[in-house]
């Protein structure tokens, strides 16, 4: 009888669960969407409930509807959204969970930065809006009797439904990596700078490798979700690294671009740069223990385009995002003279400014519906041209995309084109966080040597599909470029009462 890791990946629009079989081959992928709140004065939240009864609904669906015996699941792991910040109260209970893109902590980021510049050399990360440690502080300032009735902070989904399947608390490097708390060079919490900011230090999780064994299926749990009693269940990591190994980016030098809900582009390398915290660059400890990610995050990729699609695309359509496709195509490369700066959400790279907000530019009388929707995905594209631009990793080398964003192939041979470098896509791509997730299992189980091994058998394989640049569109986005770089600067503070 043959024998699985389960894996699941939890991300902010959906969770995904598979099964990883030894030789590398993943099945019965399922996928369940997920409902994101988000409210006025930069609140954006889920419920941690919904991702536990995603994980218990794919479950049910391994063992009824593709007929898997639970005694086959041998390892569980995981990966998720990191930056979160979720309660686990006294009465162990965790109602909402704050996002990654909340903005609500914008006043307590600016004093943190203000009372403890120190932190960003320590903990080798900027603090921003989004940063947990920052909207701990407001929580504490706000919610005081919220924050004195939680037992414990854990900071990525998939340590909430870890807390659930097992009663631990506990969280990995990368993503404790992500709060503003962590020395990324030790490994280690700052506890001393928590207790200066107030904060109980003994409120935060345990930091374990990503194929540690957080704890067991418990009980309760087993009867919740089929899953046999006592399968070990390890730490798992957060997205990004996950989204590495899936990316085969594993060593010094490696680099890969991520388009989910965000964005980012991210780059292997073995100590801190100077001052590259100081541009809004994240330095994330990676499943290797001897590198780190150095990661430039975007908090507008994916959920533009779903915006886009939304506003754009027929109300009568049935599938909005082909009718989106299907507008982008019509209109020419460069948009008909339309740009469009992406900043929906605010933004923290290559700009940090919560208040950043979106904007067309260029229309006139001949502008089409069509023309704005292209302006759309080139904003995006031009972002993220930006922030490679930033990290220095610009080469003719081709980039390995990952995300959801990849199943639009007029995305991508638009970021071909702006990026001037060839765009690989690879097999099973929408599944590629959760195949790097799945890495600490085989490692754990045996079943690959260590991560390099993981990634030279199982990820680089034959069968990607590659977007060259178009020549007749590289030099007309090299000019747009140019353009775009002036509109951040040419609107800032008009989002500012006077």
């Amino acid at each position: 009888m043959p024998t699985y890791a389960a894996v699941f990946d939890i991300g902010t629009t959906a969770v995904k669960g598979a099964l990883a079989g030894k030789n590398g081959s993943f099945l019965c992928e399922r996928t369940v969407q997920l409902e994101t709140d988000y409210e006025s004065n930069g609140i954006v939240e889920q419920n941690p409930h919904d991702w536990w009864e995603a994980v218990k609904l794919i479950t049910r669906q391994w063992w009824v509807e593709d007929g898997i015996d639970p005694d086959q699941v041998v390892m569980i792991t995981f990966t998720g959204q990191m930056e979160d910040v979720i309660p686990i109260t006294q009465h162990q209970t965790a109602e909402r969970a704050l996002l990654y893109a909340d903005t609500r902590a914008g006043a307590e980021a600016e004093w943190l930065k203000q009372q403890f510049p120190e932190i960003v050399q320590q903990t080798g990360n900027p603090i921003s809006a989004t940063t947990p440690l920052a909207k701990l502080v407001h929580m504490k300032k706000h919610k005081p009797t919220t924050y004195e009735d939680v037992q414990c902070f854990v900071f990525s989904s998939k340590d909430y439904v870890i807390f659930r399947l097992t009663g631990a608390i506990a969280t990995d490097p990368t993503t404790a990596a992500t709060t503003g708390m962590m020395n990324v060079r030790t490994r280690q919490w700052e506890t001393g700078h928590v207790s200066l900011a107030g904060l109980d230090a003994d409120k935060l999780p345990t930091i374990l490798d990503a194929a540690d064994v957080a704890g067991y299926v418990d009980e309760q749990a087993a009867q919740d979700t089929g899953l046999s009693q006592a399968t070990p269940v390890l730490c798992g990591s957060g997205d990004a690294a996950a989204s590495a190994i899936g990316a085969g980016a594993v060593t010094s030098g490696d680099s890969y671009c991520y388009i989910g809900t965000t964005g980012w582009i991210a780059g292997i390398q073995e100590a801190v740069k100077p001052d590259a915290a100081a541009h809004g660059h994240f330095h994330l400890a990676h499943l290797p223990a001897d590198v780190i990610i150095s990661v430039a995050p975007l908090l507008n990729a994916g959920n533009v385009y779903q915006w886009g699609a939304d506003t754009f695309a027929s109300e009568a359509s049935d599938d909005r995002f082909s009718d989106f496709e299907t507008l982008i195509r019509q209109a020419e490369p460069g948009s008909n003279g339309v740009l469009f700066l992406p900043y929906l959400q605010g933004e923290r790279n290559p700009v940090n400014d919560s208040k950043a907000k979106g904007a067309f530019w260029g229309i006139g009388p001949d502008t089409k519906k069509c023309d704005l929707a292209r302006a759309v995905i080139e904003g995006i594209c031009l972002s993220l041209r930006q922030v490679m631009d930033v990290q220095k990793l610009a080469s003719d080398d081709v980039l390995t995309v990952v995300g959801g964003g990849t199943k639009s192939a007029a995305w991508c041979q638009t970021l071909a084109d702006v990026l001037e470098r060839p765009v690989r896509i690879t097999p099973e791509n929408a599944y590629m966080a959760a195949i790097g997730g799945a890495s600490p299992a085989f490692i754990r189980l045996g079943w690959a040597a260590d991560y390099d091994d993981f990634a030279e058998r199982f990820i680089k394989v034959p069968g990607s599909k590659i977007y060259n640049p178009n020549q007749h569109t590289v030099a007309m986005y090299r000019s747009r470029y140019q353009q775009f770089l002036r509109m951040y600067p040419g609107l800032k503070g008009m989002h500012q009462p006077e």
